[in-house]
C-alpha cells in the first residue's frame, strides 16, 4: 500500500512540473455525420473571453455564422476575416452582412486563378484553439443541412474540421496569419 500512496505522489508531481502543452487535445469532426456548423458556432463563442478572433474561410455562405460573428463583434470581440476576393463575388457569400460592422475587419487576397487563391478554412482564438479543416463556412460543407444520418435524396459534402488547443500549434497559426493578413496585394475591403 506504501507504494501505491508513493506512486501516486510521484505521479502528482510529475504532472504539476509538466508542460500545458502535455494536456492540449486535437479533435477532429466529420460532416455530414457531425453537424460542424453548431461545432463552429460553439468555439467561436469561446473568443468572447479572448476579445479577438482570426479568420481565413475560402467560402462563406453561411448565414447562421454570419449573425453570430455579427453577436460577437456587438460584444467586443475584434473579428479580423481574410477572404478569396473572388469567392466573395458569389451571390450567396454572406460578407457582406459584416461590412461596416464595428469590430469587424475584412481584406481578401487578389484571386490570380487556380494556382493563387486562398484556399483556408481556419480559424485562430489566440490561447484557445485553432480550427483547420477541408469544410468551409457553408452548410452543405457542414453537414448542417443533414442532421442525424438522415440527407434525403441528395448528400451533403464529406468535410472536416479540426479543433487544436495545443498553445504552440496556435501560435504558429496566428504567425502564418499575420503574414497573409499584411501582405502588400490585399484588398482592403472594410
Amino acid at each position: 500500500m506504501k507504494k501505491f500512496f508513493v506512486g501516486i505522489f510521484i505521479f502528482t508531481v510529475l504532472v504539476q512540473l509538466m508542460p500545458l502543452s502535455v494536456y492540449a487535445e486535437t479533435l477532429t469532426y466529420f460532416s455530414p455525420q457531425s453537424n460542424l456548423q453548431n461545432i463552429d458556432i460553439h468555439w467561436l463563442n469561446k473568443s468572447l473571453k479572448a476579445k479577438r478572433l482570426y479568420i481565413a474561410m475560402y467560402s462563406f455562405t453561411d448565414y447562421k455564422i454570419a449573425k453570430d460573428l455579427i453577436y460577437l463583434a456587438r460584444r467586443g470581440v475584434k473579428i479580423y476575416l481574410y477572404r478569396d476576393d473572388k469567392q466573395m463575388k458569389v451571390r450567396t457569400d454572406r460578407t457582406y452582412m459584416l461590412k461596416n460592422a464595428r469590430n469587424i475587419y475584412i481584406k481578401a487576397k487578389r484571386d490570380g486563378g487556380f494556382w493563387n487563391i486562398m484556399h483556408d478554412k481556419i480559424f485562430i482564438i489566440p490561447g484557445v484553439v485553432f480550427r483547420e479543416g477541408s469544410a468551409n463556412w457553408s452548410p452543405s460543407a457542414e453537414g448542417a443541412s443533414c442532421y442525424g444520418y438522415k440527407c434525403g435524396p441528395q448528400e451533403n459534402q464529406d468535410n472536416n474540421a479540426t479543433y487544436i488547443t495545443n498553445k504552440r500549434e496556435i501560435y504558429i497559426a496566428l504567425h502564418n496569419f499575420y503574414r497573409i493578413w499584411n501582405r502588400k496585394s490585399n484588398i482592403n475591403v472594410n
